[in-house]
């Protein structure tokens, strides 16, 4: 039998990016649990939920989503009434339990958790996220006041990560596409999210099509929404009321080197470039052939020679460019979102369901910079990954970002890596890249280390539900 959705019971993020042009993310340790319950009671009702249409030109001002992590959960008493902390940890996943798997990260060296936050404390000890949206800093300076103010009255400690001594603060980059992020190497960002059936029954929802093509159901994203793929937990009474219709959140801080990216783009435009193209226009096409579209977000498939604006929005595969000659076999693209690209054999096995995908929020923070000298400044993506499976969503991501052995399409050797999001770190990485032409393929070596990863925390993004009942 379909049941609609409670979407006033879920919060906002989950169903959209908010169209703020300025966000902060606030990193929180408890003091005590009657301080973590009144804050928490004082901030539930401001918490944006599903239910409030947010007018994409007037949004309401702050926007505030709230998620806690598993030491959260405990120092707010979430398990005092249902065993303790050793009963929950026995239903809990492990990929929410633990601390950031920095295999399945492929995190190391520079990227390695020791070095995450600026050394200043560890993913560890975060136990409430607070992310505040507004369309001006004068608003978020007086909605960051307020809940500074809240959190010092309830005894919550802010953990600050940044070497200026701000909370990460997101802004939007320049005049994109309106609904778009647009990044610090140019990209504009936020094309092809997982349509999600929101409204039918999740038993009755099969999700996409071996194209790629089709809704994907809400229980993909939804906790407690019991589909057997997503395979979601904790699924045991009465652990299952602290995450029902709530949903899993990685928030990732990374950092971008967009000197050393454009300083690539100069270096070698000129082997890439075709008959007539100028040193501008060839860096450009460099740039596609990395991400897999044009920086409008037109996709190389559609446009393999030129960016079109009106088909960055539509929809595509790579059925007719098997080989990659439109959009290389290694570009960003089709390595976070194969579509139809069929999954070795090992890994059709454990996603049955197909390629995974998360609901990708989050915003650029830092100044734009042009050119290839390095001003120092702290630049890059804040992330937030939402899924209800960590392990088999957004940490295969990370898996096959880092180390590109998904497919028996990738014939590299050493280990294939995402050209612009993994850290070359990782043992054995290939650092080149490779752009198959008509007359044969063009091999680029020396793929520069792009991005570092500066901290990650995984996070439950609770229903207003669960958040209620800790605030009790």
């Amino acid at each position: 039998m379909a049941y609609p959705l409670d979407r006033s019971n879920l919060q906002s993020i989950v169903f959209q990016s908010h169209p703020c042009a300025h966000s902060r993310h606030f990193l929180f340790r408890f003091g005590d649990k009657a301080g973590a319950r009144h804050f928490l009671a004082e901030w539930t009702p401001r918490v944006t939920h599903g239910g409030i249409r947010i007018d994409l030109d007037n949004p309401p001002c702050p926007i505030i989503n709230i998620a806690v992590s598993w030491t959260g959960l405990q120092k707010a008493g979430a398990f005092d009434n249902l065993g303790g902390v050793e009963a929950a940890s026995q239903v809990f996943p492990f990929d929410f339990t633990e601390p950031p798997d920095a295999d399945s990260l492929r995190a190391y060296g520079s990227s390695a958790p020791e070095n995450w936050w600026n050394r200043r404390f560890r993913s560890q000890n975060i136990d409430l996220t607070v992310h505040a949206y507004c369309t001006s800093t004068d608003e978020l300076a007086d909605a960051s006041e307020k809940i500074r103010d809240s959190a010092k009255r309830n005894s919550l400690d802010e953990l600050i990560p940044t070497r200026d001594g701000e909370a990460i603060t997101g802004q939007v980059l320049g005049a994109g596409i309106p609904g778009l992020r647009r990044l610090h190497f140019g990209y504009s960002d936020g094309f092809s999210q997982p349509q999600v059936n929101w409204e039918a029954d999740p038993a009755s929802s099969h999700g996409p099509q071996p194209n790629g093509k089709g809704l994907y159901p809400r229980g993909y994203f939804i906790i407690d929404e019991w589909d057997e793929q997503a395979q979601t937990f904790p699924k045991p009474d009465p652990w299952r009321s602290i995450v029902r219709h709530g949903s899993y959140m990685a928030f990732a801080w990374i950092y971008q080197d967009v000197a050393r990216f454009n300083r690539f783009l100069r270096e070698n435009a000129p082997k890439v470039a075709r008959s007539g193209m100028s040193q501008g226009e060839a860096e450009e096409f460099l740039a596609a052939k990395l991400m897999g579209r044009w920086r409008d977000g037109t996709p190389l498939v559609l446009s393999p020679n030129k960016p079109d604006e009106h088909l960055a929005r539509e929809d595509f595969d790579f059925s007719e460019d098997a080989e990659g000659l439109r959009c290389p076999v290694a570009a960003h693209t089709r390595i976070v979102n194969a579509r139809n690209r069929p999954l070795n054999a090992a890994n059709r096995l454990m996603f049955r369901a197909g390629f995974p995908r998360v609901l990708r929020r989050g915003s650029s923070y830092g100044i734009w910079l042009d050119g290839e000298v390095d001003d120092g400044k702290d630049r890059g993506i804040a992330g937030m990954f939402i899924c209800a499976n960590i392990n088999k969503q957004f940490y295969a991501l990370t898996r096959w970002i880092g180390t590109t052995n998904f497919s028996d399409d990738y014939k590299d050797s050493p280990t294939g890596q995402d050209p612009l999001f993994a850290a070359r770190e990782v043992p054995n990485a290939s650092s080149s890249f490779s752009l198959p032409t008509e007359s044969g393929t063009i091999v680029l070596e020396g793929l520069p280390n792009l991005i570092r990863i500066q901290g990650v925390a995984i996070l439950l993004l609770p229903s207003i539900a669960t958040l209620r009942t800790l605030s009790a």
